[in-house]
């Protein structure tokens, strides 16, 4: 191996820890030793204070030489890749990205042995250069109906799009109209975000940040908006405003159900961050997780039916709570005290 202290090997480094990054979360430790790993014993001085220096060193390489970004989770203490950067894309044929189209759809809702599609997907997706990650969203509507599937398929504008990852990469406030199918009076609201990443979740690009005009007291309430929904007018744009991310952490929020015994006996989905899963003996298992997203966390607990029952946390249980009897009363089964 070269010389530790070479720009060759400090290269190999930063791309170690760009490779163990990209497989999802890590500790600096595990960083430090997918370095140790993947470069030699000797890519890092033995001395704690040297190699923290170094290590640091690399992360700053990693985002001002390979253009990539991450950020710190300060509760879990791990770093968390939110775009790989031109080094770390993939690239792929426009057959394969229609295939990549075509998969994101058509296993948006499995589970069981295919459960592990979507993330695998996703995570494809979000590792495409911008351009590509933008066709696999605009994919041809004739071509996804031949699987038959109910997804939306409104155009992200071009602008949008670009302007909404320039904000998300160089961290600056980004302020637009969000027209959200939410308000029965069709009536456009002003945001100014602090974004923090572009995620793809069940066919769909969601933009994630911290709203920085909302007037609430205390923490910045963390949003997410559907970029289709975001209209391209007067109000999109892009400020000179840095408003880093890296020292804000998403919410946390207990999730807590049952699955029933015909569930429970089976193999369970890995759906939530930190998931613990305890069975019992009468075959129904008890899940405890986070999420930082109770409205989606409902949404993907209903997809079990009956055969679920949320316990908890507070938050995830008046959602779901407040689901099921507007699902009884549009079905005619409501009544006071239900």
């Amino acid at each position: 191996m070269a010389e530790r202290g070479s720009e060759w090997v400090t290269f190999l480094r930063v791309l170690a820890i760009l490779k163990r990054l990209m497989q999802g979360p890590a500790t600096g430790q595990a960083l430090i030793q997918s370095v140790l790993d993947l470069v030699g014993a000797d890519a890092y001085p033995s001395a704690p204070s040297a190699r923290s220096a170094a290590f640091k060193h690399d992360r700053e390489s990693l985002k001002h030489r390979l253009g990539a970004s991450y950020f710190f989770d300060s509760d879990q203490r791990v770093y968390i890749l939110t775009d790989p950067g031109p080094f770390g894309r993939v690239s792929f044929s426009p057959e394969m990205l229609r295939a990549l189209a075509l998969l994101s759809r058509q296993y948006d809702n499995e589970t069981g042995n295919l459960a592990g599609v979507r993330p695998l997907v996703q995570q494809l997706i979000s590792w495409l250069p911008p351009e590509a990650r933008r066709s696999v969203e605009t994919a041809s509507p004739s071509l996804l109906l031949d699987f038959g599937q109910d997804v939306d398929r409104g155009e992200i504008s071009r602008n949008v799009w670009e302007r909404v990852n320039l904000a998300v990469k160089q961290q600056r406030k980004l302020t637009f109209h969000y027209l959200s199918p939410r308000r029965a009076d069709r009536t456009p609201m002003y945001h100014e975000l602090a974004p923090l990443n572009l995620q793809f979740q069940e066919g769909h690009w969601y933009l994630r940040g911290y709203s920085l005009n909302t007037g609430w007291s205390g923490e910045t309430p963390f949003l997410r908006f559907r970029l289709n929904y975001i209209l391209d007018d007067e109000r999109l744009s892009v400020s000179p405003q840095k408003v880093e991310t890296h020292h804000r952490c998403p919410p946390r929020f207990v999730v807590h159900y049952q699955l029933m015994p015909e569930v429970g006996r089976g193999e369970i989905s890995y759906r939530f961050p930190e998931m613990q899963i305890t069975r019992h003996e009468d075959g129904s298992a008890e899940i405890r997780a986070v999420t930082d997203d109770v409205w989606q966390a409902a949404r993907t607990l209903l997809s079990y039916g009956e055969a679920c029952i949320v316990l908890g946390g507070a938050e995830l249980r008046r959602e779901m709570e407040r689901r099921v009897k507007q699902m009884a009363k549009n079905y005619g089964f409501y009544h006071e005290g239900f």
